[in-house]
């Protein structure tokens, strides 16, 4: 059983791979290590306040696993994703940051020969009562976010990173409320990511997030979603990713910094 947890409790933050978790390590102070069933846990402060750090692995089920085991471990007051994500929006370049109002699993429901009918994860997905598909932020937080969101200043990514025709503008890095959907692909298709936008309406794609909002649901915590994009979750997104990963990952780390006084 998972007891209830209190203010003084650790945040619990999930990075899917060793580059994202090293860019919120390189912040923290007070660092300690365990091993948690092959995990490698990294306790810690983050300005003041007592946070742990797990690189889950990639994945939904490596992910929510993860969360339920710092959460039962530790008795976490919160779930925090923080890493990298796939681009979907238009108007929106690498570099940038999305925060999480709403996490959608986009590979969850039933496949008709018209495509996917998303359902809630966990009912059966067939019928017509198809449950909130969408794990949401409480109001409150949202718009604490937004407001926080609008105030970032984030580096500018330096200019080797991009094309030498690239505008000056794709240097700036804004950060964005979005909705980010998470399912067990690497999305390497303008097609794709074309029909996950405009059917979803989202800023971002990954592989964990809604699974931990789902977990985070079932204990009652709250989940917050960072991500920064890597790439734009094209046809050269298997390109942009391992060259931009761990360049931008930092920027997760410090958008992170800067919201968890509210978190």
């Amino acid at each position: 059983m998972i007891a209830k947890p209190d203010s003084a409790a650790p945040l619990a933050v999930i990075c899917a791979m060793q580059e994202e978790k090293a860019a919120l390590r390189a912040l923290m102070s007070d660092l300690e290590t365990r091993d948690l069933l092959g995990r490698r846990v990294t306790l810690g402060r983050l300005d003041g306040r007592d946070i742990v750090v797990a690189e889950s692995g990639i994945g939904k089920v490596a992910s929510a696993v993860t969360a339920a085991l710092l959460a039962r471990e530790f008795g976490c007051r919160g779930l925090v994703v923080s890493g990298v994500a796939g681009g979907l929006d238009p108007g929106l370049h690498i570099g940038d940051t999305v925060i999480a109002h709403s996490l959608v699993q986009h590979d969850y429901g039933q496949l008709l020969d018209g495509g996917l009918t998303s359902f809630r994860p966990g009912v059966p997905p067939l019928g017509p009562d198809r449950g909130e598909y969408h794990f949401t932020l409480t109001a409150d937080l949202t718009e604490r976010l937004a407001q926080l969101a609008g105030a970032i200043d984030l580096p500018e990514l330096p200019a080797d990173l991009l094309p030498a025709s690239a505008p000056r503008a794709w240097r700036k890095r804004r950060v964005v409320l979005g909705r980010i959907v998470s399912g067990d692909q690497f999305i390497n298709s303008e097609r794709e990511r074309a029909r996950l936008h405009r059917d979803f309406d989202a800023q971002a794609v990954e592989m964990e997030g809604a699974a931990v909002a789902q977990v985070g649901a079932l204990l009652g915590l709250p989940v917050v979603v960072v991500r920064c994009l890597s790439d734009l979750a094209g046809s050269d997104s298997h390109l942009d990713f391992p060259r931009f990963v761990a360049a931008v990952s930092p920027g997760a780390a410090l958008v992170l910094r800067q919201i968890i006084g509210i978190l």
